[in-house]
Formats: structure tokens, sequence, C-alpha cells
């Protein structure tokens, strides 16, 4: 096995090489099924653009998505999604798809079956509303005088998640104007409600008695009357507010925190401002939206974001474990660029992290407001793998204020959140627009082994602040069972990687019973073919876990948790190492459709090109080393 172990390990280098850009940095197409071509379409047209050419090629892609029996899913092998499928049914009726086509009965049943548009999510019904498709009766109401609540104040928009509080801003304009701009003259879709009437009582239902959810609903009634009657002395101060605020974070970044969701509702904000398509603002921030466009000649697909610094990040690191030479151009050349993307102002997070100061890094090309404690983490860990030659004293001082930021960004409870410390109001999620399942951003465990590893590398002692607290957060955190979830891939296996490769760096000795019980739980759901794979519907339904068809990324994570307790030459290992050499392609790439990257669990899901390549070629490269085969 030996000489093939070592050729997959060769390949894999090359093909990751193969990948970078020539100003450094590494970047493959990040994918999402969620409808992101559908509206495309609509917000184009929101904007009184009209582009055939492009909305024929978005058209292609979704057809191509479509599934068998009807329908749009939000992951390879999922079942039909309410929302996804309801925005491509309303795109193929755009483009000229006639109600009795056999596509569309089947569509339209499958919508009516999953309880058509009364049972769609807040996002969905805004737009509609906007479209003229659905009524702003039934739209929860984000009223824009949020913006001028305190940061000290119970309730404020720095206590949502920085990605709610990107996309609910811009929302929360378009809220206060309540546009109707029909996409196309006596256009309807009436025939997706399931009751027959358009949006009508289609909100959500009180609960009994008195709580937070009740709460908010009569908070929304009454936001809604008094808008009504134009009793809102504070709207014009809360537009401007939300206008400023909404520009000050244009102009330091590709698009409103660089996603997809933020970017669109900014630019159809500014347009009920009255920006016009030709403004520099709108004309650059339209432009930031096309280049999430992915063009394959026929048909076209929108990205959700970009992640070249994660992307980067991940590559340096695989590269320095397989023993890739640390002074290499091309190591130097991202570490380079890598430093060149160090955060240097102050952002969101410094709301709730008063004494942390600029360091971090961000996911996309440029996002100055919102950079990310993983992507930093990560970052981090790339860089201890490349000799910078002349530079290393400059990598020092930016890697070191860059870890004194992660440090700080450390939450209440001893884990690491994404954006934001302590930022875990949970009475939030009873807010009407908060079915999109991310509005608080909460300590998580992947986050947090993966900042264990980096301290554990970094020589940081066990049994002081600031490990201790992770790893009795990491041990609180853990499923009786001996697995951990996984907030930011699918799902348990990602989970119970990174907690234990965080966990064996900081803690093996005094957690050997934590590291063993997950090992013994990932023997027990290695597939026949010696791989192993998860589905995103374990985030449905627990009782899956750990079952899924075989893919090379989710193989990789269970063998470095399998590392991580110390089995190193098992049969497990053994027939997991096999598996990756023997389905490795010519390229040194592995196929891998299925989604294992989480975006908002139960909402949607992505896949990151090189995940396929990067964590088998760590997996491959740790077990020849531990075997003598590699020098790193």
């Amino acid at each position: 096995m030996s000489e093939r172990l070592l050729n997959a390990i060769d390949r894999s280098r090359e093909y990751i090489l193969g990948k970078q850009a020539p100003e450094g940095y590494f970047h493959s197409v990040f994918h999402m099924d969620l409808g992101l071509e559908s509206d495309t379409m609509l917000i184009l047209r929101f904007l009184g653009i009209r582009d055939d050419a492009l909305e024929d090629k978005l058209l292609a892609f979704m057809l191509e998505r479509r599934l068998e029996d009807g329908g749009w899913s939000i992951y390879p092998g999922g079942p039909p999604e309410l929302n996804t499928t309801i925005k491509c049914y309303i795109a193929l009726k755009l483009k000229g798809f006639e109600d009795r086509n056999s596509v569309m009965s089947r569509d339209r049943q499958i919508i009516l079956n999953l309880g058509g548009i009364e049972k769609a999510n807040s996002f969905t019904k805004f737009y509609l509303a906007m479209f003229g498709l659905g009524s702003w009766e039934a739209v929860p109401a984000i009223p824009p005088e949020l913006i001028l609540l305190p940061d000290w104040f119970p309730i404020n928009i720095y206590d949502f998640s920085a990605w709610t509080r990107t996309i609910i801003v811009p929302l929360s304009i378009i809220w206060s104007f309540k546009p109707v701009r029909r996409a196309m003259k006596d256009f309807d879709v009436d025939e997706l409600y399931k009751e027959g009437r358009r949006m009508k009582d289609c909100g959500i239902k009180p609960d009994r008695g008195i709580s937070w959810k009740n709460f908010f609903l009569f908070a929304d009634c009454t936001m809604k009357i008094a808008y009504k009657l134009y009793l809102r002395p504070f709207r014009r101060i809360a537009v401007k507010r939300a206008e400023r605020w909404m520009v000050e974070r244009l102009d330091k970044s590709d698009g409103l925190c660089a996603i997809y969701p933020a970017m669109v509702n900014s630019v159809m904000a500014l347009s009920c401002l009255g920006y016009k398509n030709d403004h520099p603002l709108m004309k650059s921030n339209i432009e930031e939206v096309r280049k999430l466009l992915v063009d394959h000649s026929h048909k076209a697909e929108m990205q959700p974001c970009v992640s070249p610094v994660w992307d980067t990040a991940l590559a340096v690191y695989a590269l320095g474990i397989s023993g890739f030479p640390k002074d290499s151009e091309a190591m130097r050349k991202a570490g380079r660029w890598l430093l060149s993307k160090q955060v240097n102002e102050i952002g969101d997070w410094k709301k709730k992290a008063k004494d942390a100061q600029p360091g971090g890094w961000y996911f996309e090309f440029r996002n100055e407001f919102y950079p990310d404690i993983d992507d930093s983490a990560q970052v981090l860990l790339g860089l201890m793998q490349v000799d910078m030659g002349d530079e290393e004293g400059r990598k020092k001082q930016e890697f070191d204020r860059g870890l004194d930021w992660v440090l700080k960004m450390q939450s209440s409870d001893g884990g690491f959140s994404s954006y934001d410390r302590d930022n875990n109001k949970k009475f939030l999620n009873k807010v009407p627009f908060s079915d999109h399942n991310a509005m608080l951003d909460p300590t998580c465990s992947d986050i947090t082994g993966r900042t264990c590893e980096l301290l554990g590398r970094l020589k940081f002692d066990p049994k002081k602040r600031p490990v201790k607290k992770a790893i009795n957060f990491l041990k609180r955190d853990r499923i009786p069972d001996g697995t951990w979830y996984g907030r930011w891939g699918v799902n348990y296996i990602y989970g119970t990687f990174l907690a234990c490769r965080g966990l064996s760096f900081v803690a093996a000795g005094s957690c050997k019973e934590e590291l063993d019980e997950a090992a013994k739980w990932m023997r027990s759901v290695q597939n026949d073919d010696g791989g192993w794979g998860e589905s995103p519907v374990t985030y449905e339904d627990p009782f899956k876990k750990g079952k899924g068809q075989s893919c090379a990324s989710q193989t990789a994570w269970a063998l470095l948790t399998l590392f991580a307790a110390g089995d190193l030459d098992g049969n497990a290992v053994e027939r997991g190492i096999e598996y990756l050499i023997a389905t490795q392609d010519i390229t040194g790439n592995w196929e891998e459709a299925c989604f294992t990257g989480t975006g908002f669990p139960r909402v949607c899901y992505l896949r990151y090109e090189l995940y396929s390549v990067i964590f088998p070629l760590i997996a491959l490269s740790e077990y020849a080393a531990a075997r003598g085969k590699l020098k790193v």
C-alpha cells in the first residue's frame, strides 16, 4: 500500500496546487441549492432589468436540478422543499411554462401537499408581497425602528446573528415602503394557495397562555396597526439610520456582508429609497451580485457567496501537513495573500467584545465588518505551515494580533461561535421572522474544537484559561452516545471530528474516555465499502446519524477522529484508507456530489468543491507520517 499511498498524496497535492490563482489564493466554486437562480431573475425584474439570455441559462440550471418526480430539494438526495419549489415554480411560470404543463402540475401539487404558500417562510412571503403575488398583511413586521434601539436594550439588532442583521436591516427598509412591482402584467400564482386565498390568515398561530411567541406576535400586530394609522413618528429617522448603516458596510465589503441574501436585499432597499440603477452605489452592488454567477455556457448557477480566504487557509494547512515545502513560493504567495486580508477596522463584533481589537479574517475577498472566528482560527493554523522567510517577522506580528482577536471572542460559556461573542438570547428565536433557523450565533463544538487545535499546537497550558474553559465546554456539549453536533458541517461526523481533534491537541490524556467513545461510535457507522457518509437529513432525524453514502470528505473526517483517539492502524482505519486510495480519480481529486457543508440546519446546505481533496490529503498524510512513510 505504501507506494499507492504516497502516489495518492502526490496527486492530491498537485490537484490543490492547480487551484492556486496568480495572486496566491486558492478558490473553487461554492454550491448551494436554494433557488437563488429564481431569486436572481425576480430581483433583476424588480429593478426593471430584463436579461432574457441570462434568464434562460438560470432556467436551464433549475430544470437540471428538478427532482425526477417533481419539486426541488435543498441537497442532493433530499425530498422536495417548499420554499425552493415555490420559487422555482414561479421562475418557470414567468418563462412561459403553462399551468397545464405536466411539469408544472406535478410541482404545483407538491407545493400544495407541503402546505401551499401559507406554509412558506417569512423571506419567501416577503418576495411574494414585493411582486404582488401575496399580501403585505401576511408578512412579519420588520420595522426600521429596530435600528434605533441601543445595544444595551434587551432587544436590539446586535443580539441577532451577523447574517440575520445584515438580511433584516435592508428588509426593514423594504417593509416600511411595502413596494409592489409586478414581474409581468397580470401575473399571479394564486393556484399555490391551499385555501385559495391571497395570503390571508396564513400568519403564525399563537400559543395558549403567556409565551415569548405570543409577545412577539402581539408586537407584530401592534406595529402593523400603528403603521396603518400613520402612528410612526420615528419612521423617517429610522429609515435614514438604516440606510446609513447599510451604506457604511457596503463601502467596506463586496456587497452587504458579502452573502447573497443580504446583498440582494440591500440592492432592493436602495431601489426603494430612490437610488436609480445607474447610481454608482447601485451599479457596483448589482455587479457584486452578478459576480456570484457561475456561467456553464448553456446554464448558469448562483453561488451564495465566495470562499477564497477559507479555501486558501485550508489548502496551505493541508499542503503543510502533507510535507509540501513550507518555504516554497506557492506557500509564501498564499501566506502573503492571507496576511493582506487581515481585518484592520472595527466591525459589529466590537459591540459584544469591547476589549477586542481588529485582527481577524473573513471568508470572502472583502468583508471588513464581518471577520469570523472559524476562518481566523483556520488562517492561523494555515500560517503555521508557511515559512515566510524574510517576512517571518511580519507574519509573527500579524499572527499575534489575529490570535489575540480570536481569544477575545471566546464566549462566557467557554465555547466559540462564528461572528460574535455571547450571541445567545434564545427567546429571540420566537420572533415571527426567525423561521430561517439562524436567528442567533451560539457557541458550537466544531468551531471550539478547531480553536482548541490551534491553541494545542501553540502549546497553551490546558489547565489555564482559555483552554480549560473550552475543554469544559466540549465536555458539556457532548451527546451521550459520544458524538458532537456539527453546526457548520454535516453533521455528527463533522462535529465529532473537530471536537475530538481539538481535545486530542489540548487534553488527550484527561479526555481519553471521551475520545475512545467517539472512536467507538465512528467505527460502528463505517460503511461496508470502508468509507463513511452522512446526509443532511440527520438535522431533522437524529436517528439517521452517521448513515449515508460514503464520500471522501466525510471518510477523512471519520479517520481523523480515529487518529485523535490514538487509532492509527486498526481495521477500520485500514479499510478507510483503502477506500480513499481506491476511489481517487486520475486528477488527484475525489468525485463528490453530496453536500457536506451546513449553512443553516434544516434550511440550506453547501458543497465546498475543495473539501473532497483537502481533507483526504490531511488524513492520508497523517496516516503516512504515523507509519514513517512521510516526513512532515
